[in-house]
C-alpha cells in the first residue's frame, strides 16, 4: 500500500543524509558513492523541488525552525539523540505518472503537507526521477518498476509541547497524513493513492488453474527473492546498525529509569520527614490548643466575677444614691432650722431692743 511514510530523524543526522544522497542534478562534478546502486545518473537532471529552492535550504530551514521553537518552549530534557525533525518519503502514483502529471501531483501534496504540519513546520521536498529500478512485490507476486517519489523535510510541532516528535506521532496523526494525500488524489486526479487490491471471488475450475499457474512460477520468485536479498543485504546491515542504536538507546533509557528510582526514594525519603514534621506540628498544635482552652477557663472566671462586681457596683450606687437624696433632705431642713433660729433670733433682738427702751423710762431693776 502506498502511503505517507514519517520518518524520525535528527538535524545531524538530516545534513549527513543532505551530504551523501540529496541536491543530485546529474552534475559532472558529483563524485559521491551514493548507497543506491540503482540511480540512473542520466535521469538527475529531472530531479526538482517544491516548496524549496534546494534540499539543503529545507534541512537549514528545519534547523532555524527548531531554535525558534526551543527558544519559547524548550525541550524538558534534552537527549543526545533528540528527534527533532521528521524525513516525509512520499510515492507518486504509477496512474499519476502515466498521465504526465508528476509535477502537478507534487505541487497539491506541498499544499497538503502545509496543511497537515502547519505552514511554518514544512519545509519544501525534493522529488527524485533518477532511482529507477525493479522489485518483486509480494502482494502483487510479480515484479514492479519502483515509483517517482519525493524526500521532504517537516518539523514535528506540537501546540503547547514545542518540537515533540513522540506527541506528534500518533496513530491517528500519521493515518491522517496518508488520507490527506488520498483525499486530494481521488479529488484531482481521480486516483486512489492507496492501492489496495480488493479479494476476488472466483470458482474452483480458475483456482485449480492459477494453483498450476503459481506452482510454475514459484521457482521464479524464489529466484527473485534470492536477488532481492542481494541486493538489499547492506539495507540489512543498515538494519543491523539500527538494532544496535535502539539497544544503545535502551542502556540510556535504562541510566534514566535509574536515576528516576534514585529520584523516587529520595522523594520518599523527603516525605517521611514531611511525616515527622507534621506530627511535631500536631503536637505543639495540640498543646497551644490546651493552654488556648486554659486560658479560655481562666478569662470565663474572670469574666463572672467581674459581672458580680459589677452588680455588687450596682447596688453601691444605689445605696449612695439614697444617701445622697437623705443628705440633700437634712440639709434643706438645716437651711430651714437656720433661716427659723434666724427669724427667733430677729425676733428676740427686736423684743429686746423695745426692753431696752422701756428700761429707759427710768425702771430701775436693781431696786
Amino acid at each position: 500500500m502506498a502511503s505517507t511514510h514519517l520518518e524520525k530523524i535528527g538535524i545531524r543526522k538530516l545534513k549527513i543524509v543532505k551530504t551523501l544522497h540529496m541536491d543530485r542534478h546529474g552534475d559532472e562534478n558529483d563524485n559521491r558513492n551514493h548507497s543506491n546502486e540503482n540511480i540512473n545518473p542520466e535521469l538527475s537532471p529531472g530531479n526538482f523541488y517544491v516548496g524549496c529552492n534546494s534540499y539543503a535550504e529545507a534541512v537549514d530551514n528545519a534547523e532555524k525552525r527548531l531554535k525558534e521553537v526551543d527558544a519559547v518552549l524548550p525541550p524538558k530534557r534534552l537527549k543526545k539523540d533528540r528527534v527533532e525533525a521528521l524525513m516525509v518519503n512520499i510515492p507518486c502514483p504509477e496512474e499519476v505518472t502515466e498521465q504526465g502529471r508528476t509535477k502537478e501531483f507534487f505541487n497539491k501534496v506541498n499544499d497538503c503537507m502545509k496543511e497537515y504540519f502547519g505552514e511554518k513546520n514544512w519545509h519544501g521536498m525534493e522529488i527524485h526521477v533518477d532511482e529507477v529500478h525493479q522489485y518483486y512485490d509480494p502482494k502483487l507476486h510479480k515484479e514492479c518498476t519502483s515509483l517517482v517519489h519525493a524526500h521532504g523535510v517537516a518539523t514535528p510541532f506540537v501546540e503547547g509541547k514545542g518540537v515533540n516528535c513522540k506527541a506528534f506521532m500518533t496513530k491517528a496523526n500519521l493515518a491522517r497524513a496518508t488520507k490527506v494525500v488520498d483525499d486530494m488524489c481521488l479529488r484531482e486526479f481521480g486516483v486512489s493513492f492507496r492501492t489496495y487490491r480488493d479479494p476476488q471471488h472466483k470458482s474452483v475450475e480458475e483456482l485449480k488453474s492459477e494453483t498450476n499457474i503459481a506452482r510454475n512460477e514459484l521457482q521464479r520468485v524464489v529466484d527473485t527473492q534470492n536477488k532481492m536479498i542481494d541486493t538489499n543485504r547492506e539495507t540489512i546491515i543498515k538494519q543491523t546498525d539500527k538494532m544496535a542504536e535502539n539497544q544503545m538507546e535502551m542502556m540510556e533509557l535504562d541510566s534514566e529509569l535509574q536515576d528516576m528510582r534514585s529520584e523516587n526514594n529520595s522523594l520518599k525519603t523527603e516525605n517521611e520527614n514531611l511525616k515527622m514534621e507534621n506530627e511535631s506540628l500536631r503536637t505543639a498544635l495540640d498543646s497551644k490548643t490546651k493552654d488556648f482552652e486554659t486560658v479560655k477557663s481562666n478569662y470565663s472566671k474572670c469574666f463572672n466575677e467581674t459581672m458580680k462586681l459589677k452588680g455588687k457596683i450596682n447596688k453601691l450606687l444605689k445605696s449612695q444614691e439614697m444617701e445622697l437624696e437623705n443628705l440633700e433632705n437634712l440639709t434643706q431642713k438645716n437651711a430651714d432650722l437656720k433661716d427659723f433660729i434666724a427669724n427667733e433670733q430677729n425676733r428676740i433682738n427686736n423684743v429686746t431692743d423695745e426692753l431696752e427702751l422701756d428700761y429707759d423710762d427710768g425702771f430701775d431693776f436693781e431696786r
